[in-house]
């Protein structure tokens, strides 16, 4: 019985793996580094745009890439996702920032319109958030149209199909715009391309 109680734990995470983390495949970005602040830019407090993404070293087998960026604002709390995008063509080594039409774009929980939506967190203090990058084995098999394509939807959907996976965590901190936000007002769009 005790013997069981030992392998119990191992034979529950080979039933159920976790998509692998390929040690070859890596997810970066020319404007940030792992762990490192996003560029106002790409924020809500800045221009808005998707930042610009490379990768390398996916997997053989790979037939398609799918994206999703999401932030956990508390331990225990429900993942708040940004940008869901699946059906990037398997030759497809980067996106360039502000990409549009590189695969199918799903919702986002700040608009649930399609597309990209930059981080703008309530409060000020420091809040992570991690792209991740799926290599596919074939495409997801999506029963919904895009507007009702979620994180969680998307993420069942490749649950089965994913090869590997890469990811890319950035944090961004709102504390220097907490005063100039009070009272309703909310800083002027960065325009310099910072």
């Amino acid at each position: 019985m005790r013997l069981l109680a030992l392998l119990l734990p191992a034979l529950v995470l080979a039933a159920n793996p976790a998509p692998a983390a390929k040690a070859g495949f890596v997810l970066r970005s020319p404007v940030m580094t792992e762990g490192g602040a996003i560029p106002r830019e790409f924020t809500g407090d800045g221009d808005g745009v998707s930042p610009p993404l490379e990768w390398s070293g996916a997997p053989a087998g790979t037939k398609s890439f799918a994206l999703v960026m999401h932030h956990i604002p508390h331990p225990g709390e429900a993942a708040r996702w940004y940008w869901t995008v699946w059906g990037i063509p398997a030759d497809t080594k980067s996106l360039a920032k502000g990409a549009k039409g590189v695969g199918t774009s799903g919702t986002n929980c700040v608009s649930r319109a399609l597309g990209y939506a930059p981080p703008h967190s309530k409060g000020p203090g420091v809040k992570r958030y991690t792209l991740t990058l799926y290599a596919l084995s074939s495409s997801p098999d999506l029963k919904v149209p895009p507007s009702q394509v979620t994180r969680d939807v998307l993420l069942a959907a490749i649950k089965d199909r994913t090869l590997a996976s890469a990811e890319l965590s950035f944090t961004y901190d709102r504390t220097d715009l907490a005063g100039k936000e009070e009272g309703g007002k909310r800083p002027a769009p960065s325009r310099s391309g910072r």
